[in-house]
């Protein structure tokens, strides 16, 4: 089996590989006996405030680089299994050219074809036995966004970045609710209603021999080099926000909790968070560049569904 071009590998979700209107106050949530004792804190910001730093955003948002249209359309790759997606004639898995690398994130709101992701944002399949998350491009209370429906189905979309400083990072989502038997810390419940996760480079021969072994296997096994660290910031069911929990299958991923509950589900939540900031929160170092980001609605694990949406993402 040849090698695939680079895609992230994120290993809350794919466990078998990897060794074996917003509201201004935080819900409030029981603290879960197995969070780890660094916390993030809070991050919901007021909606008009986003919107406006958003507006600003787009208006100065430009990539001459982007061709002018999308071929294929990611939605429909996204939306078709990894076996059909990926295999080809013989059932080998075939390879492809590598997507382009973007200067800025695409914003959903202004894609210039109706009904298509706007380019640049990539289909991201965990492996071949996952059934996808379906996603598609909606218009909800008059915004255009990412329609999430997952039923036992991992999958994602994400923006390969040209290296990246860590700055600010901005996005708004919503759900329809929790996953109630999911539990981060724990690999055969480790799901979310929403994902929004960001890929850094680093010096992987720094590495524990441990880590190396599993990138090395992660590489072999499917062909994606796996970034030097993830952090990922969730809609939690049984944690409080700003919980930090690291990932039960590697410790390059780290989670931060920045919505629990059903206290605003059914509610545009909107989010501003210090990239740098959070990640010497959750790995105690600083960060090296940004490589990637993207999204990711997934109840693989636990066998259950679950319907979100992703507004407007901005990195500056």
């Amino acid at each position: 089996m040849t090698a695939k071009v680079f895609r992230l590998v994120l290993t809350g979700a794919a466990g078998a590989l990897l060794l074996a209107g917003c509201a201004s106050k935080p819900p409030v949530s029981a603290v879960h006996p197995d969070d780890t004792a660094n916390t993030a804190g809070t991050s919901a910001i007021d909606c008009q405030t986003f919107a406006r730093r958003m507006t600003a955003y787009a208006a100065a948002q430009t990539d001459p680089a982007l061709p002018a249209v999308s071929s294929p359309d990611p939605l429909a790759a996204a939306n078709t299994s990894a076996a059909e997606a990926e295999a080809g004639d013989d059932g080998e898995v075939a390879d492809a050219a590598p997507p382009p690398t973007l200067a800025t994130l695409p914003l959903f709101s202004v894609s210039p074809h109706r009904g298509q992701l706007p380019v640049g944002w990539q289909p991201w399949t965990i492996n071949r036995n996952k059934t996808p998350t379906r996603y598609s491009m909606a218009e909800v209370d008059q915004r255009v966004v990412v329609h999430a429906q997952a039923e036992s189905s991992a999958s994602g979309l994400y923006v390969p970045l040209r290296d990246r400083d860590a700055g600010m990072l901005r996005w708004t989502w919503k759900t329809s609710g929790i996953i109630r038997n999911a539990d981060n810390s724990h690999g055969p419940r480790e799901d979310s209603p929403l994902r929004l996760f960001v890929a850094f480079d680093g010096d992987k021969g720094a590495l524990s021999l441990k880590d190396q072994l599993m990138y090395e296997m992660a590489r072999l096994t499917t062909g994606r080099e796996m970034p030097y660290a993830t952090l990922m910031y969730i809609w939690g069911g049984r944690r409080a926000e700003g919980s930090v929990v690291k990932n039960p299958h590697t410790d390059r991923v780290r989670m931060i909790v920045v919505d629990s509950g059903m206290k605003h589900a059914n509610e545009w939540r909107c989010h501003e968070r210090d990239l740098r900031a959070d990640y010497r929160k959750a790995f105690g170092t600083d960060p090296g560049r940004v490589i990637a980001v993207g999204i990711m609605t997934d109840t693989d694990n636990t066998k259950s569904k679950a319907e979100s949406w992703y507004g407007d993402i901005a990195l500056d």
